[in-house]
Order: structure tokens, then C-alpha cells, then sequence
């Protein structure tokens, strides 16, 4: 079968932005193609569950595949849309954020808007280039394999001509990654990250000028796992970046965290403030707030403003933030929850509204507690990950109304999306839950008889994903499957149980789907 030519059209997109067919009612996850293209393909890997192809050729393109304007494409792992068009890839994430919203919060919600990014190239302001043989590029799709790369479409003039420069340099063999930053300026922080010291910069300093290089940084890094180490050292120019969101100006170190696409960014900070409907003296918390952008943007809109933040160094930059833009906010290093409820306790404030913008992974589930416990007026969650976003509305919809979910595309032709979600306070007097059985759901046996090795394998092989009996087993109980009675339970009292995350909940409800387990 293996050598077989078989003929297909890519009806969806995997996680990856690949595409998509099906033989036989079974999914072939293919190595290239957009949504539309009748294509021929070989089957590479039989995993019983779905197949794995190669795309030998394109028999009828799709009305919407363009031409893409990248020669590394299909090479370099970085874009996963260059060849379709940027509309229909913007239909392709509201699908999929609304298929996560309905699927893992299970409310009846969805994206009411789409918000494009006005700029499609040239947009990023942050990029690390990985080093290896001597050769600068960026990795292949799932690969650690490096693509040399001497221009990227996706970053600014003077950062290309920054990587150019760079290209052409020679002693490149203990550098393990190059850190390329850019401001609204076009001025450039360059990031050399190696072993050990760095002696022969001034052979390319010259040129880097030329380049509107204006600050240089070497990092010693022993890590494997990690772009940069901890230890930073200026070896040129200026020791940060100026950065500016609306009128508001920001420090920019070289491990800072700030949005790569700024004037997309922009956007997005303005539709949270809307949202938030910011009033003179009203106490607002932002949590999560990194150097301070959200909590700066709330502080000059004349409101009692509280920035949380775990990491001690953004702290001590958002402080420096709200002088060089002379706002009065208070900014406090520690774990959310705990700094709301000690301020509470200790000094009888309780916050009006409340930002998140967490991490990938979402909001530690102790704050999502707390957030129901201590209902506030509003919550405005801006989430990188809509599978984590969907998990905490679930929970917090015992207290809070979904009211409003729109999304920003922040990454043009890749994956990713940015969300942003207004949630406002139940009112408890008119609030009813009502708890509906999924009896309906009338499972025959020849459709629940998928086992647990041949879901494991579907998750593994779709999604690169392991997951454990247990998390099998809560998910097909939350979906309402029969499960047999277990006898080898744990004689412990209070033991403790792990829970499925949101990714690999997602992952199982594919795999049960696919086996015809649920609709």
C-alpha cells in the first residue's frame, strides 16, 4: 500500500497547518496542500487508527492557493499559510477557536469578530536565528534540522540586513543562536548567544552599525532546551530598546517579553480597554502583566491600577515603565491569587475588574478558583491558546457570562492566534444551572468498542501526544461512556488524582469522534 498512488482532496487543516484528506472515512494527515487541492499522494505510515502521506503532485489547485512569496517555504518550519489565501486562513482559525470555545468550555459561544492584521510581512519584532556547522537559519517542520536562511519575510528591513551581515561572518562556531529585536524605530538589539565569550565582534561591528545596530548583548548559554541563558552582557550601544504601544513608551531588555507583531498588539490592547470600559478611580488588577503594557495602558486612563506579575525582573521594568511615562501604578511581585487576597485581607481592598493575559498554559487553576470565589464586575481573559482559554471559561462560567469572544491575528500565514474574551459578573437571582444528562448520546456497542491501546496510538500518531489510560477514562465518563466498574482501585483516602489537560482533552475527544464513540 505503501507505494500506491492514491488521489484525494484536502478537506481541513491538522494543528500544524497541514493538510488534510481521507481514505476509506480514515484521515491521511499529508506533508503538504491547502484546503481545496486534488492531489495524488503515497501512504507513508499505516498506523490502523490514520495514515501519514507524501503529496507526489497537485492534480487541481484550489481557488484559494496562491503563490508563495517565500523560497523557503515548505522548508522552514516558520509559516504554515504562504500558499493560501490570508482571508481563508483567518476562516480556518475562527473554525478552530470556535470548535475548541464550544467543545471544551461547552458553552454556546462564539468569535464574534475577526481582526486582521493590517500588516501581513515584516511584522515581527523579535526572531532567533539557530546556528549549526557555521550555517545561520531557522529549523525545518518537526525537525531539528536547520534551514540556511539570509532573509525572512516576516521581520523588518534593518533586521534583514542585520542577518545578511551576519550570513557572511565566518566564526560562527560557538555561536549557538542569534537574537535579532527591532523597535518602532527599525533600530536593532542583536543577541549572541554561546558557550563561552565572544572575541572577534569587532570584525563585524562595522558593518552591524550600518545596519542601525544599536545595542549588542553576548549570552552565555549552556542549555539545550533553551534559546538564551541567564547571564546577559552589553558589549555595544544601549542597554535596552525604547518600545511604544498608543502613546505610551516601554523598556525592552533582551530576554523582555513584549508582543512580536506591535501594531497588531496595539489593536488588541485597545479592544481590551473597550471591553474593560475603564473608569476614573475604579481599582483594576492585571494579572500576568509582564513589564507592564496592559497595567500602563489601565493607569493612564485615571484608574487605580494593580500590575501581578511572577517574574521579579519584569516587575522591576514595569516599574520603570510607569516613571519613564509618569503613571501612578502599583506593581507587585507573586502569585495572583495570593497578592489579591492578602490585599483584601490586610488592607480591605478588593479590586473592581480584573485582566489576565497568562501564558500558553493558561491560568493556574488556584486564581480560576479564586476568581469564582470573589466574583468580580468584569474579567477581561486575552489568551495565546485557545484550548487553555476554553478550560478556565468552563470553570469560571459558574459565576461569570461569556459575553463577548474576538480574536486578533497577531501571526499572519502561521497557526497561532490571539484571543480576547469579556466576561461579566452572573446575576445570582436570575441564574439557574441546569444539569442535562447525556443519555441521548445512545451508544451502540460496535461504536464504543475502540480500545484504549487503539486511542493512545490514534493521539500519539495525529497529534505527537501521549496520553494515559486515566486521562482516557475521564474524558469518555465527561462524554458520558459507560465505563466498567475498576477493581483495582486505590485503598487511599485522599489521594491525589491528576487531571487531563486541555491539549490532551482535545487530542481524546478527536480520537473518540474518529471511532465514532461520539458525535
Amino acid at each position: 500500500m505503501k507505494s500506491k498512488e492514491l488521489i484525494g482532496q484536502i478537506i481541513d487543516f491538522d494543528y500544524k497547518g497541514m493538510g488534510m484528506t481521507k481514505l476509506d472515512d480514515i484521515p491521511v494527515f499529508l506533508d503538504k496542500g491547502v484546503i481545496g487541492d486534488k492531489v495524488s499522494y503515497t501512504i507513508t505510515k499505516d498506523k490502523k487508527s490514520f495514515y501519514k502521506g507524501r503529496v507526489t503532485k497537485i492534480l487541481k489547485k484550489s481557488k484559494d492557493r496562491v503563490e508563495s512569496p517565500c523560497k523557503y517555504f515548505n522548508k522552514c518550519g516558520g509559516c504554515d499559510f504562504l500558499n493560501y489565501k490570508y482571508e481563508k486562513s483567518l476562516d480556518w482559525k475562527k473554525q478552530s477557536v470556535n470548535n475548541k470555545l464550544q467543545r471544551i468550555s461547552e458553552l454556546d459561544i462564539k468569535v464574534s469578530k475577526v481582526n486582521s492584521s493590517e500588516k501581513t510581512f515584516n511584522y515581527r519584532n523579535n526572531m532567533q536565528f539557530q546556528v549549526k556547522n557555521g550555517k545561520i537559519g531557522l529549523y525545518m517542520k518537526n525537525s531539528k534540522e536547520i534551514v540556511p536562511i539570509e532573509h525572512c519575510l516576516m521581520q523588518s528591513t534593518n533586521a534583514n540586513k542585520t542577518l545578511k551581515i551576519l550570513t557572511k561572518f565566518k566564526n560562527l562556531e560557538k555561536i549557538k543562536t542569534l537574537g535579532i529585536r527591532t523597535n518602532y524605530k527599525d533600530q536593532v538589539m542583536l543577541i549572541i548567544s554561546s558557550k563561552e565569550k565572544i572575541n572577534k565582534l569587532n570584525l563585524i561591528l562595522g558593518n552591524l552599525i550600518d545596519a542601525n545596530v544599536v545595542s549588542i548583548y553576548e549570552n552565555i548559554n549552556n542549555r539545550t532546551n533553551a534559546h538564551y541563558g541567564d547571564e546577559f552582557n552589553l558589549l555595544y550601544g544601549q542597554e535596552y530598546l525604547e518600545e511604544k504601544i498608543n502613546k505610551l513608551y516601554y523598556k525592552l531588555s533582551p530576554a523582555s517579553f513584549f508582543q512580536v507583531n506591535r501594531e497588531q498588539a496595539e489593536n488588541l490592547y485597545n479592544k481590551a480597554m473597550e471591553f474593560l470600559q475603564v473608569k476614573e478611580n475604579e481599582k483594576i488588577a492585571d494579572l500576568y502583566s509582564g513589564v507592564g503594557t496592559l497595567s500602563l495602558e489601565i493607569a493612564s486612563r485615571k484608574a487605580q491600577t494593580l500590575g501581578v506579575e511572577i517574574v521579579e525582573e519584569a516587575i522591576e521594568d514595569a516599574r520603570i515603565n510607569a516613571q519613564k511615562n509618569k503613571l501612578q501604578a502599583r506593581f507587585i511581585c507573586g502569585k495572583s491569587e495570593e497578592i489579591l487576597e492578602k490585599i483584601q485581607k490586610d488592607e480591605k481592598i478588593k479590586m473592581d475588574k480584573i485582566l489576565v493575559d497568562p501564558p500558553r498554559k493558561g491560568m493556574n487553576k488556584n486564581l480560576v478558583d479564586y476568581l469564582n470565589k470573589n466574583s468580580y464586575e468584569k474579567i477581561v481573559y486575552i489568551s495565546c491558546n485557545p484550548a487553555t482559554l476554553a478550560r478556565d471559561l468552563k470553570i469560571l462560567k459558574e459565576k461569570y457570562k461569556v459575553e463577548k469572544v474576538e480574536i486578533f491575528d497577531l501571526f499572519p500565514y502561521t497557526s497561532h492566534v490571539e484571543t480576547v474574551a469579556l466576561l461579566s459578573k452572573l446575576d445570582v437571582d436570575k441564574h439557574i444551572n441546569i444539569e442535562i444528562e447525556l443519555d441521548e448520546l445512545d451508544l451502540t456497542s460496535a461504536e464504543s468498542k475502540a480500545t484504549y491501546a487503539q486511542i493512545k496510538e490514534y493521539v500519539w500518531n495525529k497529534f505527537e501526544l501521549k496520553v494515559p489510560t486515566l486521562y482516557i477514562a475521564q474524558i469518555k465518563r465527561k462524554c458520558g461512556i459507560e465505563l466498567r466498574e475498576h477493581y483495582n482501585k486505590s485503598k487511599k483516602e485522599k489521594q491525589i488524582i491528576p487531571q487531563c489537560t486541555p491539549e490532551k482533552e482535545e487530542a481524546i475527544m478527536d480520537a473518540l469522534r474518529h471511532f465514532k464513540m461520539i458525535e
